[in-house]
């Protein structure tokens, strides 16, 4: 096979634990590029909290919120949003709940947390808040999706099921879901994301390869060509893969690219 597309989440996949890009896998990705490689940044971060890295890369697409808004350069490919009601009610709901603690809206304007984050707190690098508010008056904004810390699956499921067309699906660790809106009563996620865009550039999914770590990477580590895992991604997200790489710390994603990148083939 030709590799035509690599797909890459960010946090604990191609970003360093520090949240920055190596110099070696800035390099890697550049030769990529000038290969005729396409990249395509795959993250649960919002397009707004993705801005930095692209500047950096220059990817030749973005699928962002776990897949909710795809982009390829100035494009949009597609895009699903809860409108501002439907944000609000789920977030009510989330409220009315003893067993949800973090609320995060992440909204066409940005992040919104009902805590402060909390540094020492892993999930915070990949949802990056932005602005507190205890949600008292509402949010004017249509949002992506709202993920919650919620400490048992019923209580998501009851959540869920006051909307007939959300979708709740567990994203990270153990206690965190996603509520967002389905699509064709079909749960939508990075892969559908990658779909559209092998779609819009003509290529074959198989030659795509997909670097991930996370629950929300398992369907596109299964349904691109090749996938591949990092060394720290957790032991679903192994399962599936292909191939496991180094870590994030460890270029993980770059070394391994750059062994196979002289002929670009498989």
């Amino acid at each position: 096979m030709s590799i035509k597309m690599i797909a890459t989440d960010l946090d604990q996949t191609l970003l360093m634990s520090d949240k920055n890009i190596s110099s070696f896998t800035k390099n890697i990705l550049n030769a990529c590029k000038q290969q005729g490689i396409l990249i395509t940044f795959a993250t649960a971060r919002t397009e707004i909290d993705c801005k930095s890295y692209a500047e950096e890369i220059n990817p030749d697409a973005i699928v962002s919120s776990r897949g909710l808004l795809v982009k390829a350069g100035e494009d949009t490919i597609s895009r699903f949003t809860l409108n501002v009601e439907t944000t609000n009610k789920i977030i009510l709901s989330c409220l009315e709940q003893s067993n949800v603690r973090y609320i995060l809206a992440f909204t066409v304007k940005g992040t919104f947390t009902n805590i402060p984050a909390d540094e020492h707190n892993t999930i915070w690098g990949k949802c990056n808040p932005e602005m507190y508010t205890d949600f008292s008056n509402g949010l004017d904004y249509e949002a992506y999706d709202i993920v919650a810390e919620i400490f048992d699956d019923a209580t998501a499921n009851i959540i869920a099921a006051l909307f007939s067309m959300i979708d709740v699906k567990k994203i990270s660790g153990q206690h965190w879901f996603s509520f967002g809106v389905k699509n064709a009563n079909k749960s939508i996620n990075k892969f559908d994301g990658i779909k559209s865009l092998a779609t819009h550039f003509n290529i074959d999914l198989e030659d795509i390869v997909a670097f991930g770590d996370d629950f929300c990477d398992v369907e596109m580590l299964r349904g691109c060509g090749i996938g591949v895992a990092v060394d720290n991604a957790i032991d679903e997200v192994k399962n599936v893969a292909d191939f496991i790489c180094d870590s994030n710390d460890d270029d993980g994603v770059a070394k391994w690219i750059s062994e196979r990148i002289r002929y670009a083939t498989y």
